[in-house]
């Protein structure tokens, strides 16, 4: 994937949609941030934000308030950009969320097993964001298989869908006791599908 480089042009265009998601998508960030590239990268991407024109402090991010989720999608466009990554790392990126994420860990407590997670994983979603929902369209236990469709997403920017990736391929693995976990993405909105749909298998 090509390296991304963030233009106020692009911000301009994303901060535009509507939705909001819970402030500990920002905490996840921040975490990431400070585990791989230290304190002063917090710095370095707060800059970033703040050249355009879309300034973020993230001391002042509460885990548990609703923010923009275009803000989120640009925030994790500019680190990013800031450390001369390709769009695949977003990927790390959400891998990396649920492992920190505080809400994760309240929550954490309904997802012991694959059938509690895809029992309650859309109501967990919906903690998450205010704008769409996530729905199991089909689970097979015994093929080891399950379909996630997000209904009523929005195009922010593609790498959402790596971070989402990540962000589930996490959450199978801490359901199944696996690593043998792969998600790919079967449906999307910018292929003029009607939803975004996630097929994992493990």
């Amino acid at each position: 994937m090509a390296k991304v480089k963030l233009t106020k042009e692009e911000a301009d265009r994303i901060m535009k949609i509507k939705g909001n998601v819970i402030g500990a998508v920002f905490k996840g960030y921040e975490d990431y941030i400070k585990e791989y590239f230290g304190k002063e990268g917090i710095t370095k991407v707060e800059k970033k934000l703040e050249e355009i024109g879309y300034p973020l402090s993230f001391k002042k991010i509460s885990s548990f308030r609703w923010y923009p989720e275009a803000h989120a999608c640009i925030t994790c466009l500019a680190m990013l950009d800031v450390f001369d990554l390709d769009e695949s790392k977003a990927f790390d990126i959400g891998y990396y969320a649920p492992s920190k994420s505080i809400l994760a860990r309240l929550l954490i407590r309904y997802f012991r097993t694959i059938e509690t997670t895809v029992e309650n994983f859309p109501k967990y979603f919906k903690k998450h964001v205010d704008f769409a929902e996530m729905k199991c369209n089909d689970f097979d236990h015994k093929k080891r298989v399950a379909y996630w469709r997000i209904i009523n997403f929005k195009k922010f920017h593609p790498i959402v869908y790596e971070y989402i990736r990540g962000y589930l391929t996490r959450i199978t693995e801490m359901t199944t006791n696996t690593k043998n976990v792969k998600v790919e993405q079967t449906k999307s909105l910018y292929n003029n599908d009607p939803y975004d749909e996630f097929k994992i298998t493990w």
